[in-house]
């Protein structure tokens, strides 16, 4: 035999299937039969195999599972579908359009169920209610895979939404009022509101003058003990130590401007440091501390505002310039003070004085009087 063969079907033609199908019958007709049943069965193979329901050539199963047949208008429903695909396929989700504002969806779901074999499947559900009635469709729910591709359609439907009302309630009652408004008393109810009003305002006028009478006012302390109590809390949560030196510096600035707006009576805590400095020649301060006054505020903002970082040891020294500052600043007041008693003594003292001979003269004219009269007598 030789090593190569060839194997020739010959398949009857399409005359000897006419004769066959079709008999004795004259050769055109059968001719004309064929070319209008080919096309016919051809066209069959096609549908069965593209539309023969919810599958598609990748194994995909995809079906809506007993829809409601209908539905009143606020009832919750749940709408169903299933799918499974082989295991090798990739996931699948469910698309679904939302038909428009009458349908408002309260939850979506989705659960993995057993497949037989080596499928997966998964149970999608929607639930929702109608807001109207008449009938609301129901839009087609399609399996769609991670890539966008659409894997399988379910159909389309519509779903009757019937109303609340009864068949019989065709006639609509207004409600009658619970009260009827055209006898109100409209003065005793005004009466009644403004006697209320009275009660709470009095009320509210009581409470104040009772927590006023019972409120004790707490002695003031002294601007150098405040800040001196200032300084040791500061040294308490050692910053300095700890590397935060804008900490630091905030904190003693404020310290600081709160002694001198205390002092001086300036609002030093809210000005800027161009403000504090035009302030000092008021302040009957010497020219030394006041320049270094000055320097000290500009150091601190230097710290505070643009990112100075200093040592250890000059941040302290900037707590030892401050109190330094401070004592200064309480002998100058201790010295106006101790002057201010002396001038107000003096001026006591004068007065005093004054005082006094004004009432020797008023001693002295009725004995001046006497003697005149003495003489007078004597004459006569």
């Amino acid at each position: 035999m030789n090593a190569k063969q060839t194997i020739t079907l010959r398949l009857p033609g399409a005359r000897s299937l006419a004769r066959r199908a079709f008999g004795a019958i004259p050769q055109r007709i059968a001719r004309a039969r064929i070319s209008i049943v080919a096309p016919l069965l051809l066209l069959f193979v096609l549908l069965h195999a593209g539309c023969g329901g919810n599958r598609s050539e990748t194994g995909v199963r995809w079906s809506a599972q007993s829809p409601p047949d209908s539905v009143r208008v606020g009832d919750i429903f749940t709408l169903r579908w299933s799918g499974s695909w082989p295991a090798s396929a990739e996931p699948a989700h469910l698309a679904w359009p939302l038909p428009g504002d009458s349908l408002i969806v309260l939850s979506r779901d989705s659960t993995a169920v057993r497949a037989p074999g080596e499928r997966r499947a998964r149970d999608y559900a929607i639930r929702a209610l109608v807001a109207r009635p008449g009938a609301v469709r129901i839009p087609e729910a399609a399996l769609v895979s991670r890539t966008g591709d659409t894997l399988a359609v379910a159909k389309a439907f519509r779903l009757p939404v019937g109303g609340r009302l009864a068949a019989t309630d065709t006639a609509l009652r207004p409600l009658a009022p619970l009260v009827s408004l055209r006898g109100f008393p409209w003065w005793a109810a005004f009466l009644a509101g403004a006697l209320a009003l009275a009660a709470v305002l009095a009320w509210l006028l009581l409470r104040r003058r009772r927590v006023a009478g019972v409120t004790v006012p707490l002695p003031e302390i002294p601007p150098a003990i405040e800040f001196q109590r200032g300084i040791e809390r500061l040294e308490s949560l050692a910053l300095a130590e700890k590397g935060e030196m804008r900490a630091f510096a905030q904190e003693l600035s404020w310290i600081l401007r709160r002694y001198l707006g205390r002092r001086w009576l300036r609002p030093a805590l809210e000005a800027t440091r161009p403000e504090i400095v035009r302030w000092l020649p008021k302040t009957k301060l010497p020219v030394r501390e006041q320049n270094d006054l000055a320097d000290w505020l500009a150091r601190t903002d230097r710290v505070k505002f643009a990112g100075e970082t200093p040592l250890l040891g000059e941040a302290r020294d900037l707590a030892g310039r401050a109190a330094s500052l401070v004592k200064t600043t309480e002998e100058i007041f201790v010295r106006e003070e101790e002057r201010a008693r002396e001038a107000e003594e003096q001026a006591r003292e004068k007065a005093g004085q004054g005082g006094g001979a004004k009432t020797a003269g008023r001693a002295r004219a009725p004995e001046k009087e006497t003697h005149a009269a003495e003489a007078k007598g004597g004459e006569r």
